[in-house]
């Protein structure tokens, strides 16, 4: 029978890999000229039109905007301020360097949940965090000389990472007391009120950064085609997902199988790019696969049905036995 504990990790896990599919299909799309503003105005609406049909069909209500606002204000920030940042910056890097700065992301959610939320981690998961955090740059370095990277694109990618890590712990404090596709929906709503101004605006001002491609653009119809399945999937599934598991597990626990989209990345940079898989790589892979693992047995252990409003969630570092 599958616990609270293991369903969130299931679903974090499912979520991670979503998202680390997602940046690959991203980069490649971008890489064909579509411009990125375009692109996330696109994404954002393709997930929002999923998530209503699947609010009619499971008879799902939308939370009162007026009542929920500051739940969904914290759509601008991811994926609002988070896509419209990591999309422009992959338009300007290496996927390979948006992986590596990526990693970053389960630390800074810890970090910040600890600081605003006093959300520590016992100490028994404080080593195979390191080891997650040092397995991915092991992963994502074996090709940090790849070709195209750029300081601001990197810089915006950082600051998109910065954005979501700030989402995970806002959204971790009102995941329980909202149904997660009313949530989800609502979050999505306020991203798209946000990417869309901005995106016209640069259009209107001759942004080409946001507004025009990196290229002539497309010379096909698939990148367009391509823009509404990657909303469903990297949108609307793992923002499903990833708030379901904000319901069990603590956010800076469900931050450390976000290192599993770097991971993912690679995989793709692999199988879809034919980039090289050296020896590097592949231990680095293995020690991140075995440190979420590891992860998983202690939170089993330890018993965190970590609902964030729970008040013994995190309560100390070291506080668990």
């Amino acid at each position: 029978m599958r616990t609270p504990v293991s369903t969130g990790m299931a679903a974090a896990a499912a979520a991670a890999t979503l998202w680390g599919v997602g940046t690959i299909a991203t980069a490649a799309v971008l890489r064909t000229g579509v411009p990125p503003g375009p692109f996330t105005v696109i994404e954002l609406v393709s997930s929002v039109a999923f998530l209503v049909v699947l609010c009619r069909v499971t008879a799902t209500p939308l939370p009162s905007i007026r009542r929920r606002w500051r739940a969904g204000a914290l759509g601008l920030l991811e994926p609002g301020a988070t896509y419209l940042l990591v999309n422009l910056g992959l338009a300007r890097t290496s996927a390979t360097h948006g992986a590596l700065i990526g990693a970053a992301e389960p630390i800074l959610i810890a970090l910040i949940a600890w600081a605003v939320l006093g959300e520590a981690i016992s100490r028994r998961l404080v080593a195979p965090m390191a080891l997650v955090l040092l397995g991915t740059i092991a992963v994502v370095t074996a090709h940090s000389t790849t070709q195209g990277s750029s300081w601001s694109g990197d810089g915006l990618v950082a600051l998109g990472i910065l954005s979501a890590a700030f989402y995970v712990v806002g959204s971790s404090r009102v995941v329980a007391d909202i149904p997660v596709l009313g949530l989800t929906l609502l979050q999505q709503i306020f991203a798209l009120g946000l990417v869309v101004p901005v995106v016209a605006l640069a259009k209107l001002t001759g942004v080409s950064a946001l507004a025009g491609g990196s290229g002539p653009g497309p010379v096909s119809l698939w990148p367009w085609v391509a823009v509404p399945l990657i909303g469903v999937g990297a949108s609307s599934l793992t923002f499903l997902l990833y708030l379901t598991a904000l319901r069990h597990i603590a956010a800076g626990v469900a931050a450390q199988f976000l290192a599993l989209v770097p991971l993912v990345a690679f995989t793709g940079a692999v199988l879809v790019l034919d980039e090289p898989a050296g020896l590097q790589a592949v231990v680095g892979a293995a020690v991140v696969v075995v440190a979420l693992l590891v992860i998983a047995r202690i939170e089993q252990r330890n018993g965190l049905a970590a609902r964030p409003s729970d008040p013994t969630v995190g309560a100390d570092l070291g506080g668990h036995p």
